[in-house]
């Protein structure tokens, strides 16, 4: 059984599917990945160095950088691995966002829940299609807005028509 079929309800019908592209997302995290590297390395210098010197308050503060360093390395390969597991569809009666790696997590939209749809292109020729826009809450900085979408995909104008056509159906 094709992965897509399991993903559609009886009786639905798929207008477009698509997922991101993983080469260009590595690309795309290469800076973020050598920063990453090197601020990690530094650390580990900087906390050997300090357990050397028997410096413990530089010991302890170089590790919380440390951690700082394994976070976004550990944070930017799972985005990376997740990407490959990410399948994105547009059906006759909503949109679906399925990411299958470890816990599978799939995100369900409703018509009335596809909002402007707007295509953010990057430099290389994939595109993000950005389509539901909430507010999660509001803190002393005002109110934190998010956006979801299709990220990374290489054929933004289909998945936008496919969208615009289910946006329509619910009105």
């Amino acid at each position: 059984m094709d992965p897509i079929d399991s993903l559609l309800e009886p009786g639905e019908t798929l207008v477009w599917h698509g997922r991101p592209d993983k080469d260009r997302l590595v690309r795309k995290q290469y800076g973020w990945c050598f920063f990453a590297g090197a601020f990690l390395g530094l650390s580990l210098i900087w906390a050997w160095a300090s357990l050397q010197r028997g410096t413990t308050v530089s010991f302890f503060v170089a590790l919380l950088f440390v951690a700082i360093g394994l976070f976004v390395v550990i944070a930017k390969t799972r985005e990376i691995m997740a990407a490959g597991k990410t399948r994105y569809l547009v059906t006759d009666r909503r949109a679906v966002i399925a990411v299958s790696w470890r816990t599978p997590n799939i995100q369900s939209f409703a018509p009335k829940d596809i909002g402007p749809i707007e295509i953010k292109n990057d430099k290389d020729g994939a595109a993000d299609v950005m389509f539901v826009h909430s507010v999660e809450y509001m803190n002393f900085t005002g109110m934190r807005r998010t956006t979801s979408g299709f990220i990374g995909i290489s054929e933004p104008q289909k998945a936008k028509a496919a969208l615009e056509v289910l946006a329509i159906s619910s009105g």
